[in-house]
C-alpha cells in the first residue's frame, strides 16, 4: 500500500493523535459475572438442602464434629476460632461446603445426584468424588462414594473388568542361612555421580545386609552378570536364589544361561510388586 498523498488525503484532515483518549471500551459493567443471577435450587438438590435444614433446627447436629464446629464458630476466644467452618443460611459450611449430617439417607441422595442421573453419566468413583466434593462434605467421603460406585448396578453390567483374573501372591521360603537366597533390583534416574547414574542394590534376605554397586541405567544382562561377579560372587560365593523383577537385565538369556550354569534358581517377581 502506497503512503496517503495530496490527492488521498487533504490538508486539514486531523494526524490521528490523541484519539484514544478518555475512551474505554471494556467498563465495568460489561464485566459483571451475571451467569448464576437466574439459577434457582428446584427437584432433589432444593429436596436435599431442606432436609439438611431440618436436621439442624431440630439438633441432630450434636454428633462430635458438628458440635465442636459449632463451639468454635460461636467462641469469642480468637485463639480457638477456626476459619474453616461458617454457619449460613442454617447450613453448617466446612471451608465453604455444605456439611451433611450422619445420614445414610442424606449421603445416598447426594451421591445419586452427581452419578446415577443422566446428566452424571454414571462416571467412575474419583470423578463421582469430584462433583459431590464442589458442593457438599462429611467424613469418610471418598471412602463412602468408592463403596457406592462399586456396587452400582448398572455400572456392574456396563463396565465389566476386560482383564484376566489376578493371581495370589506366593510368599518366598525361609532361607536357611546369610547369603543363601539375595534379591537384586536397579534404582534409576539417580543425580549423576563420577559417571554413574544408577545403582545396582543387592540385598540378602536374612540379614537385610546391602551392597550398593554404582552403574548406568543403559546396563546390559551382560554387565549386570559381569557386576554381580565382581562385587559379591567373590564374597559370598555359590549362591541357591535370586529374587528379581521381570527386567531385561534379569531375564535374558545370557543371564538365565549363567545362573543355569552355576545352579542358580531365577525368583521373578510381579511387576512393580518387589
Amino acid at each position: 500500500m502506497d503512503k496517503p498523498d495530496a490527492l488521498s488525503r487533504r490538508a486539514n484532515h486531523g494526524n490521528g493523535a490523541s484519539d484514544n483518549e478518555n475512551i474505554v471500551l471494556l467498563r465495568l459493567e460489561f464485566l459483571a459475572v451475571r451467569a448464576l443471577e437466574e439459577v434457582e435450587l428446584a427437584g432433589i438438590e432444593q429436596k436435599i438442602l431442606s432436609d439438611i435444614c431440618k436436621s439442624n433446627q431440630n439438633g441432630d447436629q450434636e454428633e462430635p464434629i458438628a458440635k465442636a464446629a459449632r463451639e468454635l464458630w460461636s467462641s469469642t476466644n480468637e485463639a480457638v476460632h477456626s476459619s474453616e467452618w461458617s454457619n449460613m443460611d442454617s447450613l453448617l459450611r466446612f471451608r465453604g461446603k455444605i456439611y451433611v449430617l450422619r445420614s445414610l439417607d442424606l449421603c445416598r441422595q447426594i451421591v445419586a445426584l452427581c452419578h446415577d442421573t443422566q446428566i452424571a453419566g454414571h462416571p467412575r468413583c474419583w470423578k463421582t468424588l469430584k462433583l459431590v466434593s464442589w458442593n457438599y462434605w462429611w467424613p469418610q467421603m471418598s471412602r463412602y462414594i468408592g463403596q457406592y460406585v462399586s456396587t452400582c448396578d448398572l455400572c456392574l453390567q456396563t463396565k465389566p473388568w476386560r482383564h484376566s483374573p489376578v493371581g495370589e501372591l506366593q510368599p518366598l521360603p525361609v532361607p536357611d542361612t546369610q547369603w543363601n537366597t539375595l534379591s537384586v533390583d536397579f534404582v534409576v534416574e539417580l543425580p549423576e555421580s563420577s559417571g554413574h547414574g544408577a545403582v545396582m542394590m543387592v540385598v540378602d534376605a536374612v540379614s537385610k545386609r546391602v551392597h550398593f554397586i554404582p552403574t548406568d541405567i543403559t546396563v546390559t544382562a551382560e554387565g549386570a552378570a559381569q557386576l554381580f561377579l565382581h562385587y559379591v560372587w567373590k564374597l559370598y560365593g555359590l549362591l541357591k536364589r535370586v529374587v528379581s523383577d521381570r527386567g531385561p537385565q534379569f531375564v535374558a538369556l545370557f543371564t538365565k544361561e549363567l545362573y543355569r550354569l552355576l545352579g542358580i534358581r531365577i525368583s521373578s517377581s510381579t511387576a512393580w510388586h518387589p
